[in-house]
């Protein structure tokens, strides 16, 4: 099901550290499935997003791990940062909208764990872009303190 007025994003999980497990299944609005839940997804302004989250982290991400992200906005727009994963604030600017955004990332560290979650959230009624329609294409990864790559994937989103 494709949705015009949304959002609309598929993923790729590139690797996942041996001793970590991901699936994150959607209620809806999802067109396929692989072994990490639901992808190949639709949702509309005001659609209540539902599903359930069921992750195990392996071993601790402490004090040096990382969380990065290298986009391209519109296909030509770069936005890439890459931020602590734990024990400080995550600052980064939107581009085309010039937007600064700060949030807290937990605190370190992050300690392994596994977690089961269901969620449900209802999107805004209206697109925050004004029905512009956004593309974001590219690459998020968490890496741990040693510099190895807890999860890495590739994402492909629009929003309008």
């Amino acid at each position: 099901m494709i949705t015009a007025n949304g959002i609309q994003f598929s993923r790729t999980i590139n690797s996942l550290a041996d001793d970590s497990s991901l699936s994150l299944k959607f209620d809806a609005g999802c067109s396929s499935e692989d072994d990490y839940g639901s992808n190949d997804c639709s949702f509309g302004w005001g659609d209540t997003v539902s599903g359930n989250v069921d992750a195990t982290l392996g071993h601790d991400l402490e004090d040096g791990s990382t969380f990065s992200v290298d986009l391209k906005l519109d296909k030509f727009i770069s936005w890439s940062f890459s931020c602590a994963a734990c024990g400080s604030n995550c600052t980064t600017s939107v581009p085309i909208v010039n937007q600064d955004v700060n949030f807290a990332m937990p605190d370190c560290p992050i300690t392994a764990d596994g977690v089961t979650q269901a969620f449900s959230q209802a999107l805004p009624t209206d697109s925050p872009t004004k029905g512009v329609k956004v593309t974001a294409i590219g690459n998020i990864e968490v890496k741990d303190a040693a510099g190895d790559s807890v999860i890495s994937m590739d994402i492909d989103a629009t929003v309008q």
